[in-house]
C-alpha cells in the first residue's frame, strides 16, 4: 500500500493554476481545527504546507487519532463533493496553509478533467485501506505487535530511503504513536525504547527511523 499521491502530480501547470483558483487557502496556527466532527461537509482540503492531524471522537468522549497528513494530501471525505456531515475532525498539528475547495466547485473541475476522477478514487481506495489495516491494529493483543505493525505501515506509506533505513516522514511524536496503537504511552514508549536497545529503530530530529525493516516483520512473525 503506497501513500496517497498529491493531485498537482496528475495536473499539468495551466489545470494546476485553475484548481488553485477556485479555492480559498487558509493559514492555520498549531492547533487550529480545520474542521470538525459533524459539522456540515461544504469543502474539502488539501495541504499545501505543515501537518494535520485527523481523529474520531466516540459518544463516551474517547479520542482516537485517524492518521496524520502532509504536504500534497487530502484531507475531508469520505464525500469530497460535498454534503452530509463530517464523520471525523482534523486539526493543524504545526503552523499550515491548506487549499479549501466547495463540493460542487471539486466535482465541476473533476468533469471538465477526468484524470481527477480517476486520483480521487485512488485516493479514497488508500484512505479505506489505512483505516482498515487501523482496525486490524487495534484488534491484536500486545502492545509490540501492534506498534511494530504500525511502524512497518507508517515506513510503507510515509518513508524515504536512507543510509540509516528508512525515514518516516511525518514528524509523530510517541503520544502519537500510543493514540494510533490504543496503548498508554508508558507502554507504547517502553515498548519503542526496546526496538531501539535491539537495534531495530531510532529517533532522530523528532522522526522516527526503522533500521531494519526485515527485523521488524521477523519479531512480528515470531511474536
Amino acid at each position: 500500500m503506497s501513500r496517497q499521491h498529491s493531485l498537482f502530480s496528475v495536473l499539468n501547470d495551466s489545470m494546476r493554476e485553475a484548481f488553485i483558483a477556485r479555492c480559498n487557502r487558509v493559514s492555520l496556527d498549531a492547533g487550529q481545527s480545520v474542521f470538525m466532527q459533524g459539522m456540515k461537509h461544504d469543502y474539502s482540503y488539501i495541504i499545501e504546507s505543515g501537518s494535520v492531524r485527523t481523529y474520531y471522537v466516540s459518544g463516551t468522549g474517547r479520542e482516537v487519532t485517524l492518521s496524520h497528513w502532509s504536504k500534497g494530501d487530502l484531507v475531508g471525505g469520505p464525500l469530497v463533493f460535498g454534503g452530509g456531515k463530517h464523520v471525523w475532525s482534523a486539526v493543524a498539528t504545526r503552523p499550515s496553509k491548506v487549499l479549501a475547495i466547495s463540493g460542487p466547485d471539486f466535482q465541476d473541475f473533476a468533469t471538465l478533467h477526468p484524470q481527477v476522477y480517476a486520483w480521487i478514487v485512488n485516493i479514497l481506495g488508500f484512505k479505506l485501506r489505512w483505516l482498515s489495516v487501523l482496525f486490524q491494529i487495534h484488534g491484536t493483543e500486545h502492545v509490540q505487535e501492534r506498534l511494530i505493525k504500525l511502524l512497518i505501515m507508517l515506513g510503507e506509506n510515509f518513508g524515504a530511503s536512507d543510509p540509516r533505513g528508512v525515514v518516516i516522514e511525518q514528524k509523530i511524536n510517541q503520544q502519537d504513536l500510543a493514540a494510533l496503537v490504543g496503548a498508554s504511552r508508558q507502554w507504547t514508549n517502553k515498548t519503542l525504547n526496546h526496538l531501539k536497545k535491539i537495534g531495530l529503530v531510532d529517533m532522530h530530529e523528532k522522526k522516527i527511523i526503522l533500521c531494519d525493516v526485515k527485523g521488524l516483520k521477523a519479531l512480528l512473525r515470531a511474536g
